[in-house]
Order: C-alpha cells, then sequence, then structure tokens
C-alpha cells in the first residue's frame, strides 16, 4: 500500500505502519510481572524488533510465527538499535502468490545473476573431471532455481533469498586464496567441498512467507540432507563413490564444516571450517 514505511526506513522517534510478516515472537513479563510481546518482523528491505507493550494476552492468542500483519507504531532507539513500539496490530489474510510471498523476505545486495555467474566460473576453476562434474551435476542441476534463491539460515547469517549463493562464493574465494598460500592444499578438493558445503539449506529452510527450518529439516539438519543431496548428484554424474579415492576426504570436510577444527583431520576440512566462520561472522557484522 502506498505509504508504507518499509523497514530500513524505520526511524527513532518517526511513526511507522506498513505491512510486515511475523518471524519470530516471545511471550516476556517486565519487571511489575506484566506481560507482553517481543516480535520479529520482517520485509523485502529486512528485519526489526518490535514490541507490543498493551493487550500481550489478545495479541499472543491472535498473532502467530508467519502470519502478515499491519503494524501501527513508532521506532525508538535501544543500545544503539531501532525498535518498533508497536501500539495497534492487525492480521492480515493470507495469499498464495509468490511474488507477495517473496515479498516479506529480505533480499541480498548482491544481484542473484551476477552471483551464479561468479559461482559457475569457480566451479569451472576445478580440473579434476570427476570433482567438477559432481559441482556442475548440483549447481547446473535439477534444483539450479532452489538453490540460487535459497537462504543460507534462518535468521542467523545471510538469512535472505540468494543467501546460500552469496555465502557459497564468498567461502569459496576465501579457500581459494588460502590454497593460493599454502601448496600442500589440495586446490580441487578444497573449492568442490567449498561449493557444496552448505547445499542442504535449501532442503532444510522453507520461504513461505518467513524463512524458517521446515519439519523434517529441523530434525534431520542441512548436512545430512546435504549428503543425501550429494549422493544423488553422484549417481548423474556417473561417480562410483566407493571407488573414488577423494570421495572420503571430500566427506569429511563437508560434514566438520561447523568445527570446532579439532575434529578436522585433513588441511582441506580445516580451511573450509575457518572460512565458513569467518564469512558467517562477518556477515553477521554487516545486518
Amino acid at each position: 500500500m502506498a505509504g508504507d514505511v518499509r523497514i530500513e526506513d524505520v526511524q527513532a522517534g518517526r511513526p511507522v505502519e506498513g505491512v510486515y510478516a511475523v518471524v519470530r515472537k516471545q511471550r516476556r513479563h517486565d519487571k511489575n510481572g506484566d506481560a507482553f510481546l517481543v516480535l520479529e518482523l520482517s520485509d523485502s528491505t529486512g528485519r526489526i524488533e518490535g514490541r507490543v507493550w498493551k493487550n500481550a494476552d489478545w495479541f499472543d492468542r491472535n498473532i502467530q510465527e508467519g502470519d502478515r500483519v499491519r503494524a501501527i507504531g513508532k521506532g525508538t532507539a535501544f543500545k544503539e538499535q531501532v525498535q518498533l513500539d508497536i501500539r495497534r496490530l492487525d492480521k492480515l489474510d493470507a495469499d498464495g502468490d509468490d511474488a507477495v510471498t517473496e515479498s516479506f523476505i529480505p533480499a541480498g545486495t548482491r544481484d542473484v545473476m551476477d552471483l551464479a555467474g561468479e559461482l559457475d566460473f569457480l566451479a569451472s576453476e576445478i580440473t579434476h573431471d570427476e570433482q567438477r562434474a559432481l559441482v556442475e551435476a548440483v549447481w547446473s542441476g535439477p534444483m539450479r532455481d532452489e538453490l540460487l534463491r535459497a537462504p543460507a539460515t534462518a535468521a542467523d547469517h545471510h538469512a535472505h533469498l540468494g543467501g546460500l549463493l552469496e555465502h557459497t562464493v564468498a567461502v569459496t574465494s576465501i579457500c581459494l586464496a588460502a590454497a593460493d598460500r599454502h601448496p600442500r592444499l589440495d586446490r580441487n578438493l578444497l573449492v568442490t567441498a567449498a561449493l557444496l558445503h552448505d547445499i542442504g539449506r535449501a532442503r532444510e529452510l522453507r520461504t513461505d512467507g518467513v524463512i524458517e527450518r521446515d519439519l523434517d529439516g529441523g530434525l534431520v539438519g542441512h548436512v545430512l540432507l546435504g549428503h543425501e543431496l550429494l549422493l544423488a548428484a553422484a549417481v548423474r554424474a556417473k561417480i562410483d563413490t566407493t571407488k573414488s579415492t577423494w570421495w572420503p576426504k571430500f566427506v569429511h570436510a563437508v560434514s566438520t564444516h561447523h568445527g570446532p577444527t579439532e575434529r578436522c583431520r585433513t588441511r582441506e576440512a580445516v580451511v573450509l571450517v575457518s572460512a565458513n566462520a569467518l564469512d558467517a561472522r562477518l556477515a553477521q557484522r554487516d545486518r
């Protein structure tokens, strides 16, 4: 609706009215024991934390995570962060239109097609035939569109459309820089693992109005989901994983990419853990 305030434009001391998605909801109590709600709201420009001080019990019963709401309130400053003091909250009817649904999910600052071209170039640098074929079977395979639009996490880092792609390109670039300085690293194996380490996120996370973990995805986790996708891709690429001597080292690097480094038994795994953590932490600082 014309005149609605986007989240990136919310300012302390200024009135706010807009349509947003409820990403998170938490019921708390103040020092007097009175209930209030803490909400995290999102649109295509970002996320913001808001508080509902009055009628918290009613709103807690009637507003759920994933709902679309019209919020009216005022921007406030708290610990150098802009928040939203919510005075009124109206639940809106659900709309199944994909374009409308995506309008509530933050988008990245990088163009997805530019990032996709960068990823394809990185894949073309792999000189090991089987490893390059595996990467192409995943990123140029039947899940390409799903992978290109997937977020990297639900709320931690790169929690926006295209976030998985952005994170993957960054991690791979960091790994390549390490390979240039440390010739004992297996460059092909390291790049292959970096390009494929997080593909399970495309199955773990849903983007139906808000970014959230799928029920099965939350139980199984993106590492195991990713391994299942890799096995299927290996079949498409005609790779016999029982005979490929590089496969165990590759699986080890991918499966340990959240660390700690003490669990890593290869140089490539150590680099991937470190690159993944570095990019995630820097992205968190950019929010």
